[in-house]
């Protein structure tokens, strides 16, 4: 069992993936900008993780107090808090494993496109603010609807990214305990803008079908 921070982790991503990493036995601690507020979401989540027999320990914390002693850091807040947030946190954040679940997405015409990224992608945006950090881009097309929902297994395929071999593979271990997800190594951290764009492709499906759905990787069997 490891220790897991999320980061902006009060919002439906970051308590998705809390609980979920929380059910495979990880130590989650919850962190926002203000103490309190990641507290009660913690508190919720415990309830939620009673619910179905799991005692896994879920706290909260401000975001940097968050990070001491983690072995993985999720960043789960808005794209806009990118730039906000990371670099006065980037000392601490030095050594780490970074796991960027963010999407860049703003809706245009009722349409879910990507707001354009300078360096190529959001997980390439973060590693160049946290230079002395391993960023890993995954669990950027899993739905928080789904996530949030553990009385049943989420499934489907994780695509992972990163330019870094040993944090890559920390990352599809986690992923692997998860129940019913599969790890996809898709290479280098610059693939992430695809990954990215596949999200939104899935929300524009989800709303013209009012469906949630995933992805899955074919011609993979026996891997």
């Amino acid at each position: 069992m490891g220790r897991i921070a999320i980061l902006g982790g009060t919002g439906p991503e970051g308590i998705g993936l809390g609980l979920r990493f929380a059910l495979a036995g990880e130590e989650v601690v919850v962190g926002s900008r203000a103490a309190d507020r990641a507290e009660a979401a913690a508190t919720d989540m415990r309830a939620k993780l009673a619910g179905v027999g799991c005692s896994t320990s879920v706290t909260g914390a401000d975001n940097a107090s968050a990070i001491d002693g983690a072995d993985i850091v999720a960043v789960a807040f808005p794209y806009s808090g990118v730039g906000d947030l990371l670099p006065g946190l980037a000392p601490k954040l030095a050594g780490k494993i970074v796991l960027d679940v963010i999407n860049p997405l703003i809706r245009v015409k009722k349409v879910f496109v990507l707001e354009p990224v300078a360096e190529g992608s959001v997980a390439e945006k973060i590693q160049a603010l946290l230079p002395e950090s391993f960023v890993v881009g995954a669990f950027k097309n899993e739905s928080a609807e789904e996530l949030v929902e553990i009385g049943h297994p989420a499934e489907g395929d994780v695509v992972v990214c990163g330019d870094h071999a040993d944090a890559k593979a920390v990352v599809m271990e986690l992923i692997a305990r998860v129940k019913n997800y599969r790890a996809v190594d898709a290479g280098a951290l610059a693939n992430a803008r695809f990954t990215e764009g596949i999200t939104a492709m899935l929300l524009n499906i989800n709303r013209r079908y009012k469906a949630v759905t995933s992805i899955r990787i074919l011609g993979l069997d026996g891997h």
